[in-house]
């Protein structure tokens, strides 16, 4: 990076830990609760303005190698992913009872692998065999299309870009979209992509700060965003009118971590929890979920479920850490010669 953005990792962090709360409060609930499922949303959609955000800042202002960019976000994204996926299907595989809806698939494996969408019958959406992979698959497909018009300079590069995602979800929006592919790369979620790269622009091109009253005016932003994104009236979880409102508070405070970024000190600890937040996102769900039986069936659900919850969450974020500098970090030193240019697995972690 051209900059030093402690501050978006602290985010990387926060959006983590928004998931693995959502994941921690609905584990052992057979009703959705609105406002638990729109945590883990809120967490997605910060963690998707971020890395629109970071993408327009690593590349710079001018055209940059497509190449050299997909096998740096390969290697940063692919080993780990599929180790969880592999390893979700051997324990589909091998002890099916483990999982309240879940069978094995060949062909859903290699679909997975290579992050093609797919309706999955045994979840009722369009999700890989690992669930939590829905949100790579829209990653990818952002670096893919990032990486295509790597000939251009970042502005028309994202003016462009932010064209085909918005026309897309407005297709989608007033269209009847047929098909897994077309359902899902017509859906809005991208649009999160967008507002991070607008931001990662304005930093590249930043040179003075903002005035307080516009740093005011996005914290109030952030806020109502918030309240309205959490709150909104709505039959599901995934409302167009709750994601803006969601996508206000996310946009909102990238920006003033941006702003803030130089008088932020240092906060070793939750640096190295943002650093993680790729291991804990991929891995707290069986940390919550063994916590959870093991829990509930020692104690029962009487006057447990916030302190097993709780639990739950220091839990799946200390292992997400242990799982960070055990494997993924290691992992990243091992693959960084495929990466050329990086030459560390700390620049790798940001990137």
């Amino acid at each position: 990076m051209t900059r030093r953005f402690g501050s978006i990792q602290y985010l990387r962090g926060l959006a983590a830990a928004l998931v693995v709360a959502s994941h921690a409060f609905l584990y052992p609930l057979i009703d959705e609760p609105m406002l638990y499922g729109r945590w883990g949303w809120l967490g997605v959609i910060l963690f998707f303005v971020i890395s629109g955000f970071i993408m327009v800042v690593v590349t710079g202002e001018e055209a940059f190698e497509g190449w050299l960019f997909l096998r740096r976000r390969a290697v940063r994204v692919i080993p780990m992913y599929w180790a969880a996926t592999l390893f979700t299907a051997g324990l589909s595989l091998l002890a099916p009872q483990l999982f309240k809806s879940m069978t094995f698939d060949w062909s859903q494996l290699w679909r997975s692998l290579l992050f093609i969408p797919f309706y999955n019958e045994t979840s009722g959406g369009i999700h890989p065999i690992y669930k939590l992979g829905w949100t790579l698959n829209y990653e990818v497909y952002f670096y893919l299309c990032f990486a295509l018009l790597c000939f251009l300079r970042s502005i028309p590069r994202v003016v462009i870009l932010t064209i085909w995602f918005s026309g897309l979800a407005l297709s989608g929006l007033v269209g009847r979209p047929e098909g897994d592919l077309a359902i899902f790369y017509t859906g809005y979620m991208p649009l999160a992509f967008c507002a991070g790269m607008v931001l990662g622009v304005m930093a590249n091109r930043k040179t003075t700060s903002a005035p307080p009253v516009a740093l005011w005016g996005a914290g109030l932003v952030a806020l109502g965003g918030l309240v309205l994104g959490m709150l909104w009236p709505s039959t599901v979880v995934e409302d167009w009118a709750a994601f803006l409102c969601a996508l206000a508070f996310a946009s909102c405070t990238v920006f003033l971590a941006i702003e803030l970024n130089e008088r932020i000190r240092p906060i070793r600890l939750l640096e190295q929890i943002g650093d993680a937040s790729y291991s804990t996102y991929l891995s707290h769900i069986y940390v919550i979920g063994a916590l959870s039986a093991v829990a509930y069936a020692s104690f029962g659900y009487s006057g447990m479920y916030l302190p097993i919850a709780v639990l739950g969450i220091g839990c799946a974020t200390l292992a997400g850490w242990l799982l960070h500098i055990g494997i993924e970090r290691p992992l990243m030193k091992w693959l960084a010669p495929l990466a050329a240019k990086t030459s560390s697995p700390a620049a790798l972690e940001r990137v």
